[in-house]
């Protein structure tokens, strides 16, 4: 699988592993026949996505910073500014790796920039995560 080939978001991933026969129990995310290895970097991110996938159930994000819970849709990247992940129903959340974001960044939406009014002129800056 190349990188071109990777899912962009959960419900790609789910659609890719269904031939390994997925289960959500409780909080894991297991299969019947293990999934090629190359898959595993992409639900170390997003198995929480396709256990809300599998069972139905929301899937939250969450800021790490100032605490701000949002709804994620499994069909879209991963907002930016999102650093934790839950599957409603779970005990707790899961981190998601920094270094997701430079491995995997197809996974991730992109940083919307902030725009500045001085005066009559107006600034672009840039993104901030």
């Amino acid at each position: 699988m190349t990188a071109s080939d990777m899912p962009a978001n959960a419900r790609e991933l789910c659609d890719i592993v269904r031939p390994y026969c997925p289960a959500a129990q409780g909080a894991e995310l297991s299969f019947e026949i293990d999934p090629p290895l190359e898959l595993d970097v992409v639900l170390r991110v997003l198995h929480t996505g396709v256990r809300a996938v599998l069972t139905g159930r929301r899937w939250w994000g969450s800021t790490g910073t100032k605490p701000r819970v949002v709804e994620l849709n499994p069909a879209a990247p991963i907002p930016a500014g999102i650093e934790l992940l839950a599957v409603e129903g779970d005990d707790c959340w899961d981190r998601i790796r920094p270094d997701a974001h430079i491995d995997l960044p197809k996974l991730f939406a992109a940083p919307v920039a902030k725009v500045l009014s001085h005066g009559n002129r107006r600034t672009q800056t840039p993104a901030t995560t």
